[in-house]
């Protein structure tokens, strides 16, 4: 969503949730007859409830002339509303097409009831029967963003580039002013010809341009009247290219002012997140987007799915519908592929989307509508759509943030897809090969039917274990598993073992028990404080086998890389205390025990966010000595860009915000703490104690400081944000 309404709007407040019903059978309900599905807000695990948008968006003040919607607050677009004060259940609407229940437009946004920023809330669904008896519920992640953001190019002062002719507009409100230095470039570059004129002339705006009819007719500007987005149905003109190519297209070769590099060029989520939502809301969070590659860093980048932003901007291409498929990286089974069972990319060298061998992952043709092959409309398992299962697209389980790994766990109780037979149906269904994906069950009854079984069909179990036997990756334990065997006596995996023929027996033609004993991993702890740190892993293998290793799970704020055996830890910003990842090794037949190294993070310290420039355009920064360990002292540096002695106010809180002020400058801290104080002409340092209690550990705060500069634009000038962690 926009984080304001009063220029331009690209999207409304707009959350889609669906929900499917299954009976005590394991059956897909397929009416809507005797059931009713309402949601409503869920405090997450922190406290966090999110049940209505009223005061924190201006999106209803300009609803009526963006989108002829209602002013009233928490109201949808479609009559979906948020829950309200009172926390209110809203009812769905069924959907005979998907036999599920949908909710389409929930005004939510990303400001939780006590003020905090929270971008992935809970809403919690509930089923009821005809008498209202509760039957279900399920508590998904509605995630909601405002972080689009395209002031690093277009804020009044920034790029010389893409400054209009007639001038910055020098607005004190920075989510306007950059809105309106767009719409300043949109009018030079476009006011005059036929196309533009006619469109102004169409939907009413002031002929003198889209800049006039904000400024002076105090009249917003919806993009998709004109620019045609699917994502809103019946927007766009005849002969003015969508919203996704004209963004998309005309920034390919902008110049990113971080790295120098245009957009098009950089191959990783950066060049995205400089306008999506990214920096802070990490919207990319999945089980795709957080795997990790051998240098630690991020494997799959946006490129990877959606190509770069030409092939994204292309005008051919339709927007919202024209995605990849899930199949043109998981190409099939471990015994027909394009090569290899899951790619990294979903493109062959010559650019065009790689098309599956198997259609064993494959989504749906035609779903939505013809031509297309969405994921998020497609179905599977007992017509089940996929995302029931598999979670979200950006958000498949299991996920990086937390909160959208709860639903899941309360269904099947761990994380990850839903794998648990028994988490729709009662008991284990008798199958060989009728699961999902043409999976077997799991379970000690499986174990003792699988002999015979496999004498009869060991063909089919292949497509997972390999040709070999000895397990590839769709063979891995999707949770910790203890089986009991009448011959081998109880065995036990780890999740995210790869099971093999040889963990119990000798092969897959053979009763005798394996003759490959195990290899040994050890744990291990290492210290880390902002920089990466490299460490060793330690296995044997009792048979003298080659070892191969491999990270089982990664750290919860960090990332680990992994060449050979050495494992490099790469820390997030802002966290100190316990975090550990785990690893295994493989001697060719079976994993090791899975081995932890617990990892101690250190105090730490970073700086985030944009300033707002004083005299001569510099902006002043704020830095930190050392970092906040427990009972140490450390000194804050606060530049002064006016050259001579001023006053400032240092803000500060543990909460992050975005906090528009109407000095040109944002907020970028909660206004819990406010210090005054007096800055030298060059500048300060402040010394400051931190206390030793152990009840600190870990504690982040912002610290953020607006010091007056008769230089800059309205007075004030703002330095970045620092983020202070305590830690040992």
């Amino acid at each position: 969503m926009d984080s304001d309404y009063s220029v331009f709007s690209i999207l409304p407040p707009f959350n889609v949730v669906w929900a499917q019903l299954i009976d005590p059978a394991g059956h897909l309900i397929d009416s809507e007859s005797g059931f009713t599905l309402t949601y409503e807000a869920l405090s997450d695990p922190s406290g966090s409830i999110n049940a209505s948008s009223a005061g924190k968006t201006s999106y209803w003040n300009w609803a009526p002339a963006l989108f002829g919607a209602s002013s009233e607050p928490d109201t949808g677009l479609f009559g979906f509303d948020m829950p309200g004060p009172d926390n209110t259940p809203q009812a769905m609407a069924f959907d005979p097409e998907y036999n599920a229940w949908v909710a389409t437009g929930i005004p939510l946004v990303p400001t939780d009831d006590d003020g905090h920023v929270r971008t992935y809330p809970l809403m919690k669904i509930v089923a009821r029967n005809g008498s209202g008896v509760e039957l279900a519920s399920s508590s998904p992640v509605l995630p909601v963003s405002s972080e689009m953001d395209c002031r690093a190019c277009h804020a009044s002062g920034s790029q010389a580039d893409a400054m209009p002719a007639a001038g910055w507009v020098y607005e004190r409100k920075a989510e306007r002013d950059y809105r309106l230095n767009i719409l300043r470039l949109h009018d030079e570059q476009k006011l005059g010809t036929p196309t533009y004129d006619a469109a102004l002339a169409a939907l009413a705006f002031n002929p003198a341009g889209l800049y006039a009819s904000v400024k002076q007719d105090q009249r917003p500007v919806l993009c998709a009247s004109c620019h045609l987005s699917n994502a809103l149905p019946g927007t766009g003109l005849p002969d003015i290219s969508s919203l996704t190519s004209a963004v998309h297209a005309f920034h390919a070769d902008v110049i990113d002012p971080t790295n120098g590099m245009t957009l098009q060029s950089a191959d990783n989520r950066s060049a995205c997140y400089r306008c999506h939502p990214g920096s802070e809301t990490r919207c990319l969070r999945g089980a795709m987007g957080a795997a990790v590659a051998s240098d630690g860093e991020l494997s799959m980048q946006c490129q990877n799915c959606h190509a770069g932003m030409s092939a994204v901007g292309d005008p051919r291409r339709v927007g919202w519908l024209e995605q990849p498929t899930c199949q043109a990286c998981h190409t099939g089974t471990a015994m027909q592929n394009n090569g290899q069972i899951r790619y990294l990319d979903a493109f062959e060298p010559d650019g065009s989307l790689r098309l599956a061998v198997n259609d064993t992952f494959a989504t749906d043709v035609d779903a939505p509508a013809a031509g297309f092959s969405l994921y998020r409309f497609s179905e599977g398992h007992g017509g089940l759509q996929c995302s029931a299962c598999h979670g979200s697209t950006h958000a498949e389980y299991p996920a990086a943030h937390p909160n959208d790994n709860i639903a899941p766990s309360n269904i099947q109780g761990h994380s990850g897809m839903l794998v648990e037979c028994d988490a729709c149906h009662v008991g284990q269904p008798v199958t060989i090969t009728g699961g999902p994906h043409g999976m077997h069950p799991v379970g000690d009854q499986w174990v003792k039917d699988h002999e015979q079984l496999g004498d009869e069909h060991m063909g089919q179990c292949r497509a997972c274990h390999g040709a070999d036997y000895r397990g590839t990756v769709l063979s891995r334990a999707q949770a910790e598993r203890n089986f009991f065997t009448d011959d081998f006596g109880t065995k036990s995996f780890f999740d995210g073992e790869q099971i093999s023929c040889y963990a119990c027996h000798n092969g897959p033609a053979s009763s005798n028990p394996s003759t490959n004993a195990k290899p040994t991993a050890q744990g291990g702890s290492i210290s880390v404080a902002a920089q990466p740190v490299a460490h060793t892993l330690l296995a044997s293998d009792p048979n003298g086998s080659a070892l191969s290793y491999r990270i089982v799970t990664q750290p919860a704020h960090g990332r680990v890389g992994l060449s050979g055996n050495v494992a490099t830890y790469i820390p997030d910003p802002g966290f100190a205390g316990l975090d550990s990842f785990s690893w295994s090794a493989w001697d060719g037949k079976a994993d090791s025990n899975l081995a932890r190294v617990r990892v101690t993070r250190l105090a730490g310290w970073s700086s985030f966010g944009g300033g707002y420039p004083g005299t001569g355009g510099a902006t002043p920064q704020m830095t930190s000595s050392a970092a906040p360990a427990l009972g140490s002292s450390i000194s804050i540096g606060i530049g002064n860009t006016s050259g001579v002695p001023t006053t400032g106010m240092i803000v500060a809180s543990t909460e992050y915000a975005l906090i528009d002020t109407s000095f040109g400058g944002t907020l970028l801290t909660e206004p819990t703490i406010l210090i005054p104080l007096v800055i030298a002409a060059a500048g300060e340092l402040l010394p400051v104690a931190i206390p030793n209690d152990v009840v600190l550990l870990g504690t982040t705060t912002h610290v953020q400081t607006a010091l007056a500069d008769p230089g800059a634009p309205f007075g004030f000038a703002f330095t970045p944000a620092l983020r202070l962690t305590i830690g040992l």
